[in-house]
């Protein structure tokens, strides 16, 4: 266990913007250390040593803390992402040993704290195929797990079929946007065909899972890799781009993450194999036809882009101009990206 906080990220792009400014600001420091210390000393711990602002992105800051327990972890949102403290609180009730589980939550200020969970997974880890399927395994069982016990509160919802008309919105309101603004972009003929791709595709959906939670980021980064009995156990972390939407767009994030990590396309065997791990435990919770479930899998690859883009919609008004500027391109890569789909 780890008692000296990771040296800090650089800054990025969006350095000079308010919310990293804000977050690297004596005033800011004080006022979290001061949260932590009393949140802290409820639980008959205390700060040991000097605490050092991990990662800070104008949609989130993340602060690290020694204590003679170990390191805890700092998190607050932008206000777009918010939701988050309180949804990691239920989900923890809900499912403890899947996710990480909180030391003290703001809900309305954002913030959150959490003991240190030791390393992410690794790139020799995704390249592992075994490994993978554990990963596939326990996000099928998180997501059963919460299935019908959680609410859409605060949570963007994107039902499948209203996937093409939130295409053609942001398409129009880009579009409309006067020259110069960081994120004008006029593509309205290809979205509209894409768009259209997303109704014909979505039509085909059944109703064996209903909308729910769709964590929307389930990247290598945002999976803590338990080891402490000695067989690798998941836990899940970073739900600031959940959206309530249907939940098997989740794996489809896993599996693009994979080849990002990897530089290959993952064969043929080995995907099906994946998405095998991932419909038995959805079948045996459901009792439903595999086949269903299988040709509903199969569609909604095409809304991982969606969700992506409407998540960082939430981000946009609290933006000023400086941080829309230096990451314009995140939103941009989405929406091209669904674009394809129009051929």
């Amino acid at each position: 266990m780890s008692h000296y906080p990771p040296p800090a990220r650089p800054l990025g792009p969006d350095a000079d913007g308010h919310w990293v400014r804000r977050w690297t600001s004596a005033e800011w420091a004080r006022t979290v250390d001061a949260w932590v210390g009393c949140r802290l000393a409820e639980r008959g711990r205390r700060i040991s040593g000097v605490p050092v602002t991990y990662r800070a992105r104008f949609w989130s800051v993340t602060r690290c803390y020694p204590t003679v327990e170990g390191l805890v972890w700092f998190k607050e949102n932008n206000p777009g992402h918010r939701f988050e403290p309180g949804l990691v609180a239920r989900l923890a009730r809900l499912a403890p040993d899947d996710v990480i589980v909180p030391l003290a939550v703001d809900r309305e200020r954002g913030w959150l704290l959490a003991d240190d969970q030791g390393t992410t997974v690794t790139h020799p880890d995704v390249a592992d195929q075994p490994t993978r399927r554990i990963i596939v395994r326990a996000l099928a069982r998180l997501q059963c797990t919460v299935l019908g016990r959680l609410d859409s509160a605060d949570l963007v919802e994107i039902a499948p079929r209203t996937a093409g008309d939130r295409v053609r919105a942001v398409a129009q309101e880009w579009a409309s946007l006067l020259p110069g603004h960081p994120l004008r972009l006029d593509v309205l003929e290809r979205a509209a065909r894409a768009a259209d791709v997303l109704d014909r595709r979505t039509a085909s959906l059944s109703d064996a899972v209903p909308l729910d939670l769709e964590l929307n980021d389930v990247y290598p980064a945002n999976i803590f890799a338990d080891r402490s009995t000695g067989v690798l156990r998941p836990r899940f972390f970073d739900f600031g781009n959940a959206i309530w939407g249907h939940p098997f767009v989740s794996l489809h994030g896993f599996l693009d993450s994979v080849v990002e990590w990897t530089c290959a396309f993952l064969s043929r065997p080995d995907r099906a194999e994946l998405i095998d791990t991932y419909l038995t435990v959805w079948r045996e919770h459901l009792d439903a036809d595999p086949q269903v479930l299988r040709a509903d899998l199969a569609v909604t690859g095409a809304l991982t882009n969606v969700h992506r883009l409407i998540s960082w919609q939430r981000l946009i008004p609290y933006a000023d101009p400086l941080e829309l500027r230096a990451r314009a391109e995140i939103p941009h890569k989405y929406l091209t990206s669904t674009l394809a789909l129009a051929g």
